[in-house]
């Protein structure tokens, strides 16, 4: 029994055609006609053959790939998104590889067109480089969404979360439990969302209350190593950029003897997973990242289809009240 492996070359001869014919086919070209696509099918059928994957890739001059860049793997919120993302995309017959800049400005500019220069397409987390990376990503043909960043300038398509709006009502519910001297943890100096919330802060405008901002950062350890700073203000409660950030000040502050929320009410932003087991559980905004991560890949969908660039999807969400806030003694 002949074990010779069956080829395209076998396939274009069972069905009358030439070479390219076949590779037409299976590259879903609408350039061949019903009948001789109905009869390379066939002959593929007949022989056993399957398309090899890269050999398609190339001939299509599609991967069914995307790239997604990430600000920081480590962080539970950006592996949310990607989660759900990924189970969007296989539903769509695409594949998802990631890339983590690990917060290096640096390092996005060249992650960014590498991938681009292995997929169909980039998404985008939360990037920290400037509108001119954005820029030149778009210039090479290949369809970028962007999360988390607000770029009206460059016509990209975007899902953005009301940062705003939410850590407002954040900060007033301390203000309503009666507490008047805040901080505010900042988080990554590039971070679309950083700057929404600061703003946020700024915004309050209530006789009596202040606020400190002091630089942390956007992990456990940026807010444990915070805890110092925070004491020596005398604040009675503490704004964190995000979830991490303030569940690392907690274990810093129980570190120093002080308790949370008897000496100081603690708040994060964006109820990762681990925000209600924390002891005490925290007090944050709930980020829907589940149709954060729906609504990304169902734009980049349209994106990949030939859906004109520059569309905006923006999501709204509220606090979640939980055990980390009380009123001040």
């Amino acid at each position: 029994m002949s074990t010779e492996r069956v080829t395209i070359r076998h396939v274009a001869h069972s069905a009358g055609v030439s070479v390219a014919t076949v590779s037409r086919v299976f590259a879903q070209s609408s350039s061949v006609s019903e009948e001789l696509t109905a009869r390379v099918l066939d002959a593929a059928r007949r022989l056993g053959y399957t398309p090899h994957a890269v050999a398609q890739s190339l001939a299509s001059g599609r991967t069914r790939v995307v790239g997604v860049l990430v600000p920081n793997l480590a962080n539970p919120y950006f592996y949310a998104l990607i989660k759900n993302m990924l189970h969007e995309a296989d539903r769509d017959g695409y594949r998802l590889i990631v890339a983590d800049s690990d917060e290096s400005l640096a390092a996005e500019p060249a992650l960014g067109m590498s991938l681009l220069g292995r997929s169909d397409g980039l998404i985008m987390l939360s990037p920290r480089c400037g509108s001119e990376v954005l820029k030149e990503l778009g210039l090479q043909g290949k369809p970028i969404m962007v999360v988390n960043r607000q770029i009206d300038e460059l016509g990209l398509s975007s899902v953005l979360l009301d940062n705003f709006t939410p850590m407002r009502q954040l900060a007033m519910h301390t203000v309503e439990l009666g507490h008047r001297h805040l901080v505010y943890l900042q988080g990554p100096v590039r971070s679309w969302q950083e700057k929404e919330r600061w703003r946020a802060m700024r915004s309050l405008r209530v006789p009596g209350v202040t606020v400190t901002p002091i630089r942390a950062g956007g992990t456990m350890e940026n807010g444990r190593a915070s805890a110092e700073r925070v004491l020596a203000t005398g604040c009675t409660a503490v704004l964190a950029h995000n979830d991490l950030t303030a569940i690392g000040l907690i274990a810093g502050l129980n570190e120093h003897g002080v308790s949370v929320p008897g000496d100081i009410s603690v708040t994060g932003f964006d109820d990762i997973p681990f925000a209600r087991f924390t002891s005490p559980a925290l007090t944050t905004v709930h980020s829907p990242q589940e149709d954060i991560g729906r609504a990304t890949w169902r734009m980049t969908a349209g994106l990949l289809h030939g859906d004109r660039p520059g569309a905006r999807t923006m999501l709204t969400t509220q606090p979640v009240i939980r055990a980390s806030t009380a009123p001040p003694k």
